[in-house]
C-alpha cells in the first residue's frame, strides 16, 4: 500500500470486516445518487402532482437502457483494474485507465447524440400517453444530453472502487446530491419549470461529481495519476476491455430493454396505474441500492483476491457476501410489505392518496420475491469478478429478457391486469436464481 492513498487491499483481512467496511462508502454513496431521483420524484410529485410523477416513471427504463450499455465498458475496466491491483501491476492498471477514460469519451458523445436526435421516436415505441407526452420528451432530451457528464462519473467511480477507494465517491456523491435537491427546489417550485427543471438539476450535479473524481484521479499523489500524454487506446487493454465488457454490456441492457416491454404494457393501463407503478418504485429503491452495493463490492474483492490467486478467500468471500445480502434485504422486504402505504403518503400530495391501494397490492406481490433475487446479482457478480461474463450473459438473456416477453406476450392478453404484468418480475428472479445458482457451482470447482 502506497502512504496516502485511501485505496484498500481487499487480499488481507478478516473477510467480512473487509466487505463491511468497503461497502458501508458504495451503499451510503448509492443512497446519495438514487437521491437524485427520489429528490426529483419528492419535489415532481409536489409541485406538479402525480402527472409528473408518470411523465418520469414512465422512460425510468429508456433512460437506463444506455447507462446499462455503457456499464459494460465500466464493468471491463473495473475488473482489469482490480485484478491488476491486486497483482500489483500498476503498470498494466495505468493504461487500463487511460484506456477506459477515451473510451468512454468517445461512446458517451455518441450516446449523448443519440438519445437527443432519437427521443421522440423512442418515447412513441414506449407508448407514453398524449397527456404527459411533451413534459416527458422535454425530461428526456435533457437527461440524454448530460448523458456523457454520467458516464465519466460511472467510469471514474468504479476506477477508484476497483483500487479499493470506495471514500472518494461517496464524498463526491453527497456534495452533489445536496447541490441536487436545491436545484430541483429552485428550477421546480421557484422557477417553474416543470420536470425539465428536475433534469437539469440532475446533470448539474452529476457535473460536480465528476469533477471532484477527476480532481482525485489527476493527482501526482495518487497510485496511477491521469496525465495528459497518455491520453490513449491501448490495443491490447481494448481488446481485454471488450472480452470482459461486451458480455456484461448486453447483460445490462436485457434488463431496462425486458422492462421496456413491460413498462409500455403498464403505460397502456393509464395514467393511475402508472403513478402507482412509479411510487412503487421509489419505495423499494433501498432494496437496490443496497444490492447494487454489494454487487460492486463482491465483484472487486473476487476480482483482487483471484488476481492475488488466493482462491479459497474468494470462494468465503462469496459466502460471506451472500449471507449479509439475504439478512438485510429480508428486513427491507418486511418492512415494505407491512408499511408501504404510510412510506407512500411520504411521496405524494394528499390528493393524489388514490393511488396507494394499487401500490399497495403491488408491494404485497413483489415484497416476498426480493431475497429470491440476491442469488442472481451476488453470484453474478462474483463471476464478473473471476473473469467469467459470458454465461451470466446468456442466463439473464434467458432468464429476464426471454421470460418477461414471453410472459407479456402469452400470459398478459389472457389475465389482462396490472398485477399480472408486475408478475413478470417474481416468474423471471426465481427461474434466472435457480440457472445462478447451477453455474456458480460449476464455476467454482473449476477454480
Amino acid at each position: 500500500m502506497i502512504a496516502g492513498q485511501r485505496n484498500s487491499d481487499l487480499t488481507e483481512g478478516i473477510i467480512w470486516k473487509v466487505l463491511i467496511i468497503f461497502t458501508l462508502p458504495i451503499l451510503v454513496g448509492n443512497f446519495f445518487q438514487h437521491l437524485y431521483t427520489t429528490a426529483d420524484a419528492v419535489i415532481v410529485g409536489r409541485f406538479t402532482g402525480k402527472e409528473g410523477l408518470a411523465a418520469i416513471d414512465s422512460i425510468f427504463s429508456l433512460l437506463r437502457l444506455p447507462v446499462n450499455l455503457f456499464s459494460g465498458l465500466s464493468a471491463g475496466s473495473s475488473i482489469l483494474i482490480s485484478q491488476l491491483y491486486g497483482a500489483k501491476k500498476y503498470h498494466d492498471l495505468s493504461k487500463t485507465m487511460h484506456t477506459a477514460l477515451v473510451l468512454t469519451f468517445i461512446v458517451g458523445t455518441f450516446l449523448s447524440v443519440i438519445g437527443v436526435l432519437s427521443a421522440p421516436a423512442l418515447l412513441g415505441m414506449m407508448g407514453v400517453p398524449s397527456d404527459i407526452f411533451n413534459a416527458t420528451l422535454i425530461y428526456a432530451r435533457i437527461y440524454f444530453g448530460g448523458m456523457l457528464i454520467s458516464l465519466f462519473y460511472n467510469i471514474a467511480a468504479g476506477i477508484l472502487r476497483a483500487m479499493g477507494n470506495a471514500q472518494t465517491p461517496f464524498y463526491a456523491l453527497v456534495v452533489s446530491s445536496g447541490i441536487n435537491v436545491i436545484l430541483d427546489i429552485v428550477f421546480i417550485g421557484v422557477f417553474k419549470w416543470g420536470i425539465g427543471g428536475a433534469a437539469f438539476a440532475t446533470v448539474l450535479a452529476q457535473l460536480c461529481s465528476a469533477s471532484i473524481l477527476f480532481i482525485t484521479l489527476s493527482k501526482k499523489s495518487s497510485l496511477c495519476p491521469l496525465y495528459v500524454s497518455k491520453f490513449k487506446v491501448y490495443g491490447t487493454v481494448v481488446a481485454a476491455i471488450t472480452k470482459l465488457g461486451i458480455p456484461i454490456g448486453l447483460q445490462s441492457i436485457l434488463f431496462p430493454a425486458a422492462n421496456m416491454i413491460i413498462q409500455a404494457r403498464v403505460n397502456a393501463t393509464g395514467t393511475e396505474n402508472i403513478a402507482a407503478w412509479a411510487l412503487c418504485g421509489k419505495l423499494d429503491f433501498l432494496i437496490w441500492i443496497l444490492l447494487e452495493a454489494m454487487v460492486t463490492s463482491v465483484s472487486t474483492f473476487v476480482a483482487q483476491n483471484y488476481g492475488a490467486k488466493k482462491y479459497d478467500r474468494v470462494s468465503t468471500g462469496v459466502r460471506t457476501g451472500l449471507l449479509m445480502s439475504v439478512v438485510i434485504i429480508g428486513i427491507l422486504s418486511a418492512i415494505l410489505y407491512l408499511w408501504c402505504v404510510p412510506l407512500g403518503k411520504l411521496f405524494i400530495s394528499a390528493e393524489d392518496y388514490g393511488i396507494l391501494t394499487t401500490a399497495e397490492r403491488l408491494m404485497h406481490l413483489m415484497a416476498p420475491f426480493y431475497t429470491v433475487f440476491v442469488f442472481s446479482e451476488v453470484l453474478s457478480a462474483a463471476m464478473y469478478g473471476i473473469g467469467e461474463t459470458f454465461k451470466p450473459m446468456i442466463i439473464t438473456m434467458l432468464g429476464i429478457c426471454v421470460c418477461r416477453i414471453l410472459w407479456i406476450w402469452c400470459v398478459v392478453p389472457r389475465y389482462p391486469s396490472i398485477e399480472v404484468i408486475v408478475w413478470a418480475f417474481p416468474v423471471s428472479w426465481s427461474l434466472t436464481t435457480v440457472a445462478f445458482i447451477v453455474a456458480y457451482l460449476r464455476l467454482r470447482r473449476n477454480i
